[in-house]
């Protein structure tokens, strides 16, 4: 009995053992499978990030990929250097793609202008056949006997075009229409065989249409006799321009009130300002007539233009040479020119494009329309179409114009299209002078001269002198009072408050002195800040020629 007593109770102890470790069993067994669930769920979300960082990586890195090769393909597409691509930056049929586009906006880009060119030049002939088609029947009328007043014929007014087609017959105020001063023709020479020749060809470009615009804005009938002379052509009728008057009652007013100015006495310095009446060819309210202003004081100003008999026959004739001279630019190599001679050639075109541009198109109202002009008006030099803004901004590397803010901006948004073979008759290095020898035929625009190969340079720096003297002025009040133009320009060299020493260094000396007497005496006063006065650019229609120099005997 002991002993199953003592055997039932061990195995009642060893029972309970067993279900003890059963339990235990049960529970790791419980909390293995937990443990093994939570792992893999934590594991699977560990791996799902980590894709998900190395997909985001590689979208990363892909857009990098496509943001550099979309910068090297828009600066290959500026430079024209798809070619230059290596196969390690182009994928070959990326390559091939690019090219097919490069070819076809060349062939696009010379049929534009192709298309330039043929309008330029149908707008040219349309209009020496409307001139000749006039002549013809004022020729018949004059044969009947009974020929209706020039002045009055409308088919006088419809026939000239080129004038009035798109309002090139300017109506300005009376006190603006007057020239500046009488004047001969230039001389003239053979039309043809100066393709061989271009600074020789760009010249006579130059003098043929300065002796268009002089004869239309002519209101006489000139003799041959009158215009005899080694410097004048049989053909052309002389000028008979008379100086510029004063201006308006209210500029008139305001001399008279300097004369009694407590700053300015006139009495005292008659050598240096003009108390009466004087030529002034950039005028503006308040200023102060120099008695001498150079060369510009012989100018010959054309502000507006008459339609008249005589005046329609000279322009029909030299429309036909200026034709003539058109098309021998085709023929011209300007790769052979040395630097002076690309100088003057481009600066001489351009000034003949501009001018010849108004003639057949009008002069523009606004900058907005002579900016699209300037894309228009063409001409083909060696196989080549050149605008008169790829001219201006490409070839004579100028810089935008910072006195005309529009202009600026319009070259900003747009880009001029041009080719490598274009830029390579570029001049040689940037000339800031030619700002002083373009004009776009506009009021505050520096007079044309004819430029030469063999002294372009010293021509610049007379162009600069001259025109700062003839449009540079005093106040009545002693301020200096400085083209915007020239202000622009002067900054490039010294700042505000050099400008006016900057200014005497161009005037004659008794100028130059009495400028530094008006500085001194404000200097003492309040407005010693305000020295200078800045004159806004005036984009009136007005062109000045000045007189060709005599040729040594």
């Amino acid at each position: 009995m002991h002993t199953s007593g003592v055997s039932y109770c061990d195995s009642e102890i060893q029972l309970d053992e067993i279900q003890d470790n059963k339990s235990s069993l049960v529970v790791s067994k419980y909390n293995g499978n937990s443990f093994c669930e939570s792992s893999y769920k934590s594991s699977s979300a560990s791996t799902y990030k980590m894709q998900l960082e190395q997909d985001v990586q590689r979208l990363k890195q892909q857009l990098q990929e496509e943001v550099e090769m979309h910068a090297i393909l828009e600066n290959a597409l500026e430079q024209n250097a798809i070619k230059s691509l290596g196969p390690s930056c182009l994928t070959h049929h990326a390559q091939e793609l690019l090219s097919n586009i490069e070819m076809l906006e060349s062939s696009v880009s010379k049929l534009e202008e192709e298309l330039i060119s043929l309008h330029f030049q149908l707008s040219q002939e349309r209009n020496e056949r409307r001139l000749a088609e006039y002549h013809w029947r004022r020729s018949k009328c004059q044969s009947l006997g009974s020929c209706p007043d020039i002045t009055k014929a409308p088919e006088a007014v419809e026939t000239a075009v080129f004038l009035q087609e798109k309002k090139v017959l300017v109506k300005l105020d009376a006190s603006y229409c007057k020239p500046v001063h009488s004047g001969r023709f230039t001389r003239e020479v053979q039309p043809r065989g100066l393709w061989d020749h271009p600074c020789k060809l760009s010249e006579e470009m130059v003098r043929c249409m300065k002796n268009i615009f002089i004869s239309l804005a002519d209101s006489t009938i000139p003799s041959k006799s009158s215009t005899s002379g080694s410097h004048s052509s049989s053909l052309s009728p002389r000028g008979h321009l008379s100086n510029m008057s004063t201006g308006s009652i209210s500029e008139r007013s305001t001399i008279s009130s300097c004369v009694q100015s407590p700053q300015i006495d006139l009495q005292c310095d008659t050598e240096v300002l003009a108390a009466e009446d004087t030529v002034d060819p950039y005028r503006v309210r308040g200023k102060l007539s120099w008695t001498d202003i150079g060369s510009y004081g012989s100018a010959t100003e054309v502000s507006w233009m008459s339609v008249g008999k005589k005046q329609l026959e000279y322009a029909a004739g030299a429309l036909r040479k200026f034709r003539t001279l058109v098309e021998q630019l085709a023929q011209v190599n300007p790769n052979h020119l040395s630097s002076s001679e690309k100088l003057a050639f481009w600066i001489n075109l351009y000034n003949a494009l501009i001018m010849h541009a108004y003639l057949a198109y009008g002069v523009p109202k606004s900058d907005l329309k002579l900016f699209s002009l300037m894309q228009k008006a063409a001409y083909t030099v060696g196989g080549h179409s050149f605008s008169a803004a790829v001219i201006e901004y490409v070839i004579l590397k100028m810089k935008p114009p910072v006195h005309r803010p529009q202009i600026a901006l319009l070259l900003a948004l747009h880009k001029l299209k041009v080719s490598d073979e274009q830029k390579d008759l570029a001049v040689n290095s940037f000339e800031p002078l030619v700002v002083c020898a373009l004009s776009c035929g506009m009021y505050s625009s520096p007079a044309i001269r004819i430029y030469t190969a063999k002294n372009v340079k010293d021509e610049l720096q007379e162009a600069q002198h001259d025109f700062i003297r003839a449009s540079v002025g005093v106040s009545s009040k002693g301020k200096l009072l400085v083209p915007k133009m020239i202000h622009s320009f002067a900054k490039g060299f010294v700042d505000d408050e050099k400008l006016a020493v900057w200014i005497s260094h161009y005037l004659p000396s008794q100028q130059a002195a009495f400028v530094e007497k008006c500085m001194s005496k404000r200097r003492q006063s309040i407005l010693s800040s305000r020295n200078c006065g800045i004159v806004p650019f005036d984009s009136r229609f007005r062109y000045l020629f000045l007189p060709e120099k005599s040729l040594p005997c």
